[in-house]
């Protein structure tokens, strides 16, 4: 199982989950739905001494949506 902390590009509120697993390593460029059921596009891994993080680009309401929008983020 792995475990990752999450760090969100957009304003989550206090809500939003603050970790995430997944039975597999996730990849830069995949999309994810987290717990609460919103879609995210993974835009960065880093390296953290306390474990890895994921970067996530603004929810999308389906994964779709999600690829779109993190994909226009990675173009700025």
């Amino acid at each position: 199982m792995h475990t990752y902390k999450l760090k969100f590009e957009a304003n989550e509120g206090d809500m939003a989950p603050k970790s995430y697993d997944s039975s597999r390593k996730v990849e830069v460029g995949e999309v994810i739905q987290l717990e609460n059921g919103n879609w995210h596009f993974v835009m960065d891994i880093r390296s953290l001494k306390t474990g890895n993080q994921l970067v996530l680009a603004e929810a999308g309401q389906n994964a779709q949506q999600a690829a779109i929008l993190g994909k226009q983020l990675q173009g700025d």
